[in-house]
């Protein structure tokens, strides 16, 4: 089968983020479903469920819109609603405030990775950490916009000066100078400042 024809609509993805972006109207604003591209991949392996590709000029002069979503077929008829939702949440959590406005700079950009996205993940989860694996975790189309923010962990949840019994230093190059060098349970095998 040639490449090219080797995909399907992702109708079904197109319609969880619709949905999404009504019951949470305030965390997805400006976010517009009508500017991306749904795609399922079948026979074709990935690390993740779902992808979130940005298109770059040129292409995107052809394409019309800034981002395609794909999926992975074989991914996604082994997921349930629960997971499904999950994927998607996350995709749609990687696209920045502006991401849809052409004369944003954000525009066609994807967020790296970052603990504010995870946070609203997190919450979206229930507070579950590892909510894609984890059955405990909350399927967000149920929760309501309150409820997640509820859930949103404070970003200062050990606040400064506040002693926890740890050390903490800086890292710098003399500190890591000899990591890996010698044997493993050696003294020679820890870096002098790193025992002071």
């Amino acid at each position: 089968m040639a490449k090219n024809s080797d995909w399907g609509s992702g109708k079904e993805i197109q319609d969880i983020m619709e949905r999404f972006v009504d019951r949470f109207p305030e965390m997805f604003e400006g976010f517009d479903v009508g500017h991306m591209h749904f795609i399922v991949t079948q026979k074709k392996k990935s690390r993740e469920p779902i992808k979130l590709l940005t298109v770059g000029h040129p292409q995107e002069v052809f394409v019309g819109k800034p981002y395609i979503v794909e999926a992975f077929e074989l991914w996604w008829k082994e997921m349930n609603l629960k997971q499904k939702n999950l994927a998607v949440f996350h995709v749609m959590c990687a696209v920045p405030q502006g991401g849809f406005d052409e004369q944003s700079q954000y525009y066609g950009k994807r967020l790296q990775p970052d603990i504010k996205m995870y946070m609203r993940e997190f919450a979206a989860s229930g507070g579950i950490p590892n909510w894609m694996e984890n059955p405990a975790a909350m399927d967000p189309m149920e929760r309501t916009a309150e409820d997640v923010a509820n859930d949103v962990p404070a970003p200062d949840a050990l606040p400064e000066g506040e002693d926890d019994g740890v050390r903490r230093s800086p890292v710098t190059k003399d500190t890591v100078a000899g990591v890996g060098v010698g044997e493993p349970d050696t003294e020679e095998a820890i870096p002098a400042a790193a025992t002071a």
